[in-house]
């Protein structure tokens, strides 16, 4: 028996993790795009994508010159694409660039970036069409795109969508925001339907407060009302998503689809 001081030591050494069942979670050999590669999440997803092994492509969310300049950065010498994701000819060809330049594709990956925080009473026709297409429209186009690019897989295609919370929850004043994106899960659910026959599974992440959420507050639990309401009381970090997007983008999830899976701390369950 250890002692008192002495640390606690597994008994059974950890299984090898290049053969056996736990190769399905190494992404090498397959091909992704990363859609909205220019946010902090897209960024990290692509990150974790290649130490997994596997080969990605990145487009930007929106032509804006900030977003060019993030995207490039992100792509770490990767091949990109300069793409408003509202616009469906513009994803189409991206897609079908991209899908050149890697050889083929496996994996798509979509971060929707259209954000709106304002009454009702305000929004315009305007916000609310600029919102449903940054979020819906956009993520609508990605997956029409790639799932034609899929059209050859008959296993283990991958379409994945990271969303916020206020997909399946409402807040005040985001209800513009939380109608588009949670539009995206009937989308996700119906392309389980339709796409798994092929082997494809469509998927989403659920994420909750982040580092990077507008409006989060300080990160002292004691002085920010809102991380109190979150049991493991930090915000999340882009890599707990990133962690998650490698599994459902692997081998090891092939029997995973339509799912919504929330990536919060535990914050749903609470409120």
């Amino acid at each position: 028996m250890a002692g008192r001081d002495e640390p606690a030591r597994n008994p059974l050494a950890p299984p090898p993790t290049t053969s056996g069942k736990l190769r399905g979670f190494d992404l090498t050999g397959r091909r992704a795009i990363v859609y909205g590669g220019e946010s902090t999440l897209g960024r990290t997803i692509a990150e974790a994508f290649r130490e997994a092994g596997g080969s990605v492509g990145m487009t930007s969310a929106t032509t804006q010159g900030d977003a060019l300049f993030a995207l490039k950065k992100a792509a770490a010498g990767g091949p990109v694409e300069a793409v408003d994701l509202g616009n469906a000819t513009n994803v189409q060809v991206a897609t079908k660039k991209l899908r050149k330049d890697l050889g083929g594709l496996d994996i798509a990956v979509v971060v929707p970036s259209a954000y709106l925080a304002q009454s009702i009473r305000k929004t315009s026709e305007a916000d609310l069409a600029a919102v449903i297409e940054g979020n819906l429209t956009a993520t609508y186009n990605v997956f029409r795109s790639a799932s034609r690019e899929l059209a050859d897989k008959t296993a283990d295609g991958r379409l994945l969508v990271v969303l916020s919370g206020l997909a399946e929850r409402g807040l005040p004043n985001l209800s513009a925001f939380a109608a588009a994106q949670a539009g995206v899960l009937g989308l996700v659910r119906a392309l389980s339907q339709e796409l798994g026959a092929r082997g494809v599974t469509t998927n989403a992440i659920v994420a909750g407060w982040m580092e990077d959420t507008p409006g989060r507050g300080p990160d002292d639990v004691n002085a920010n009302v809102l991380q109190r309401y979150i049991p493991m009381r930090r915000f999340g970090q882009a890599e707990d998503i990133a962690l998650l997007a490698v599994y459902l983008a692997s081998a090891a999830s092939g029997y995973v689809n339509g799912q919504s899976v929330a990536v919060d701390g535990g914050a749903m369950k609470h409120l």
